[in-house]
């Protein structure tokens, strides 16, 4: 792989619309022997979302199963089975998120999730310094900024984009999950704790793009109607 690709694409995205954090590279492993080594993994368990944000800050990470501090999250993400705890929908009713645990159910039922024992090992890390070809790649934006990212995915073809929200999963289900599985792009405004976790402002969201985006999107983005030019640095 030319890693001089990814940065190149990766300085032309972020450029063109003034994203401050990095572009995050993510690769779903569903085979163990094509996970390289040496890659560092979290010290303690932690939240997909959380690793989500240390990475935008310039950290690579890679998570095995035991690395997931979320059981909902990686549920989610196709790592393991979760527990009936998550999936009953009680904890969302109690939490005054929905009315009922039945309406809880739907959170979960209806978020997009990968099939369990799918996913060996997630990594993530800048962009720009990604060692293997990513899946999909996130990035923080502001609304005016996710327009632009999202109207550079649709240049060729003036095709609607069909977004979907929910007030769980942003960050696993509907980010990265659902453009994995549909090859379309994502946005979604993340929810509170996954918000915070993850170091986000109130005026950030996280948008999702299919890698196989990426280089037509890099190549039309500084020509698109809504983009203001940025500033050489």
């Amino acid at each position: 792989m030319d890693t001089n690709y990814y940065a190149e694409i990766a300085r032309k995205l972020s450029h063109a619309v003034g994203l401050t954090k990095s572009l995050v590279a993510v690769r779903l492993f569903d085979d163990p022997h094509a996970v390289p080594e040496g890659l560092p993994r979290p010290q303690s368990a932690m939240y997909y979302c959380a690793a989500v944000g240390r990475a935008m800050q310039g950290e690579t990470i890679l998570m095995l199963a035991d690395d997931h501090g979320c059981q909902r999250g990686a549920y989610m993400l196709g790592v393991k089975e979760a527990p009936a705890s998550i999936t009953n929908g009680v904890p969302y009713a109690k939490s005054h998120m929905v009315a009922s645990a039945r309406a809880g159910q739907r959170l979960i039922e209806q978020a997009p999730k990968l099939p369990v024992g799918h996913t060996v090992a997630i990594l993530l890390t800048p962009l720009a310094e990604t060692p293997v070809d990513p899946d999909v790649v996130l990035a923080a934006a502001n609304p005016h900024q996710a327009l632009q990212l999202l109207n550079a995915t649709n240049f060729d073809t003036g095709l609607e984009i069909p977004l979907r929200f929910q007030i769980l999963t942003s960050f696993c289900a509907y980010s990265t999950v659902l453009p994995f599985k549909t090859a379309q792009p994502q946005a979604t405004i993340p929810q509170e704790q996954a918000r915070k976790r993850a170091g986000f402002t109130n005026e950030e969201m996280i948008v999702g793009l299919p890698a196989e985006m990426l280089a037509r999107a890099a190549e039309v983005i500084e020509g698109l109607c809504c983009v203001v030019p940025q500033p050489e640095v």
